[in-house]
């Protein structure tokens, strides 16, 4: 599935600004149709992976 950026800022609970600027640092992938962005959901689910830090479990 495509989507706006809009869509992938809501999907992400950031700004379409954040996702611009992952676009402008090369940090995910983006498809160009004419002068429309788009951002396919498994290059942003492979994003989140990437981004993903597991949690430090402590005994108590």
């Amino acid at each position: 599935m495509m989507l706006t950026v809009d869509q992938a800022a809501e999907r992400l609970g950031t700004t379409p600004r954040f996702i611009r600027r992952l676009r402008a640092e090369r940090r995910i992938a983006v498809i160009k149709l004419g002068k429309h962005i788009r951002i396919d959901s498994t290059d942003l689910d492979a994003y989140i992976t990437a981004s993903r830090q597991e949690a430090n479990h402590r005994a108590s």
